[in-house]
């Protein structure tokens, strides 16, 4: 068996990567890519997309290929995953839905939520995984949130959808172990990304206090007193993508610097 992080481990393999233009998704496939994997990265910006392709193959040396796809584009996205069925490696990875009270969100805002936190992953694993299982080897990863486990105030849409995943991991597993398929959720706390810049802007914006003081609340309960970057989570991904973890299934790897116990 190749080490788990070895730049051969994933060598042979394809990987497809959802959102990867920035943030955890583009740090996922850098390690991936590191790793031996051929990278194929899936966001809906052009430029980014391309600047990403370019960040990763300057610091892997390996060519990546690109996807311009909105996740919400139902035709779109099939098609795409028609391209890439002989993937071997599936990354799913959404930004954040809004935040506000309960009594904030109209129905119209859990139906988005569903469209770009559920829907898009169960395609994927629809068309992706039988293949997977057909070759006798596969991966799925999706990056969710810490509030799989531990809900946050003013995260409803968060708390109840990005659990959702953790029952289509279950059922893959389920279904797919004995194929050689794992299916397991990576469930990232505070982590230094452009979301995260802008959830301490609006929660800023909304108490009337200043960012740092906002910033300094969310550590306060965290033991590790600081945010993940995105390159710990992207280890985490790697992990399980890796032969080292073809006994785990149906777990979520927490990422969050001890918060749920602090």
């Amino acid at each position: 068996m190749n080490s788990s992080f070895s730049d051969k481990a994933l060598s042979g393999r394809k990987a497809l990567v959802f959102a990867a233009s920035q943030g955890l998704g583009k740090a996922s496939a850098e390690m991936l890519a590191s790793m031996g994997a051929e990278v194929v990265i899936m966001a809906r910006s052009a430029v980014h997309l391309q600047q990403a392709a370019q960040d990763i193959q300057a610091q892997t040396g390996r060519p990546v290929q690109v996807e311009c796809v909105d996740m919400l584009d139902t035709v779109a996205l099939n098609a795409m995953l028609m391209r890439h069925q002989d993937s071997d490696i599936l990354v799913t990875n959404c930004g954040g839905p809004p935040v506000a009270p309960f009594v904030e969100l109209p129905i119209a805002a859990w139906d988005e939520a569903y469209q770009m936190i559920v829907r898009p992953v169960v395609l994927a694993c629809q068309t992706l995984v039988p293949a997977m299982a057909q070759r006798g080897w596969g991966r799925v990863v999706m990056i969710t949130s810490s509030t799989v486990v531990d809900p946050l105030r003013h995260f409803a849409l968060s708390n109840a959808l990005r659990k959702s995943l953790l029952g289509l991991a279950e059922s893959l597993a389920q279904e797919y172990a004995a194929r050689g398929v794992t299916a397991n959720l990576v469930c990232p706390g505070l982590t230094r990304t452009a979301r995260m810049e802008s959830l301490v802007a609006t929660t800023a914006a909304r108490t009337g206090k200043d960012e740092a003081a906002v910033l300094k609340e969310m550590l306060a309960g965290i033991p590790a007193k600081r945010m993940a970057e995105p390159q710990e989570i992207a280890a985490a991904v790697a992990f399980l993508c890796s032969e080292a973890a073809s006994f785990v299934q149906a777990q979520t790897l927490v990422v969050d610097g001890g918060g749920k116990v602090g």
